[in-house]
């Protein structure tokens, strides 16, 4: 997701020109200038600065903005967003300068701390702050990436966000696969992206809010306990109820959660509890006839080993009656 934030303007004014623009993290094609020429800004800024006696005090604002790493973007694009971003300061010069030396494409703005309109001075409060990352955010979402939450007194309680946890949990307790869930939640209107090679899962709402799993507060709908979840046949399983009532634990009211797996832990306890003379309730040939990919990939998932009978016990239904030679 888009990430806006102002950094200290600690360097000389020339140093942060000179860092922005370098060879090694951009290009020409990516450096522009909003009310002054890429090539000429630092003269530019330092002109209107002594044509208004300024030249004391703060010289510059640094803000960057960067964009998640699943946001499909292109460097051009992302310049786009940061020269639409700039015109945010119609009365200041700003040079805009695109990033693409790290895995995430961002934009860096240098703001020139006095209008060339006027000479009035550019004063960062905590409102024009929130005003500006608000404004960062309809062009990313114009954009169809993703966006930040910008400081409520409670980002859990945000409506769109208990909405999505609503219909994400109605999804889990219909759905017995991954695909599954993806088409539930589809049929809901929101889009998943769920993808091997990415660490978290990505929701997005019917009205272009983007959120990973991790935003949502609750262990629950994490990619890694959904993977279990899952692994283990999902509504169908025997697991389905613990899982589906399990309720995240809260810390100080903060809500900033503290995710310990304790999801994680509450399932591997549960298989873990199968007693040892279980087995005699099977017959040797159907332990094994169990999968053993299947049943490897869930103790990497979980991080630990479990038996043969708990796997076989608390799969699927329908994979217990086969086994069980109940169903036809």
């Amino acid at each position: 997701m888009a990430i806006v934030k102002f950094v200290n303007a600690g360097s000389p004014m020339n140093n942060i020109f000179n860092y922005v623009t370098r060879s090694d993290a951009t290009n020409r094609k990516l450096i522009d200038g909003v009310n002054c020429s890429p090539e000429s800004a630092l003269e530019e800024f330092r002109f209107v600065k002594k044509q208004f006696g300024k030249e004391d005090g703060r010289m510059y604002y640094h803000i960057i903005q960067s964009f998640a790493l699943d946001d499909r973007l292109s460097p051009k694009k992302a310049h786009e967003i940061g020269m639409k971003l700039a015109e945010y300061f119609p009365d200041y010069q700003v040079l805009v300068a695109t990033h693409t030396n790290t895995k995430c494409l961002h934009n860096h703005l240098i703001l020139n701390s006095v209008s060339f309109k006027n000479g009035k001075k550019f004063h960062q409060s905590r409102d024009e702050m929130l005003r500006f990352k608000e404004y960062s955010n309809r062009l990313c979402q114009a954009e169809g990436l993703s966006v930040t939450e910008v400081k409520t007194r409670n980002p859990r309680h945000l409506k769109w966000k208990d909405e999505l946890r609503r219909y994400a949990y109605y999804a889990l307790c219909e759905t017995d696969t991954k695909e599954g869930f993806i088409g539930c939640m589809e049929d809901y209107g929101y889009k998943v992206r769920w993808d091997d090679n990415h660490k978290y899962i990505t929701f997005t709402t019917p009205d272009g809010h983007k959120c990973r799993d991790i935003k949502l507060f609750d262990e629950m709908f994490l990619k890694k306990n959904l993977e279990i979840y899952y692994a283990m046949g999902g509504c169908e399983s025997g697991i389905a109820e613990i899982y589906q009532n399990y309720a995240t634990p809260i810390h100080n009211d903060s809500f900033k959660m503290t995710y310990s797996n304790d999801l994680i832990s509450q399932i591997g306890d549960l298989l873990a509890s199968i007693p040892s003379d279980f087995h005699h309730y099977f017959t040797p040939d159907y332990i094994n006839e169990i999968n053993p990919n299947k049943k490897r990939e869930l103790e990497k998932l979980l991080g630990r080993k479990i038996t043969n009978e708990a796997f076989v016990y608390y799969c699927t239904q329908e994979d217990y009656e086969q086994q069980m030679g109940l169903s036809l």
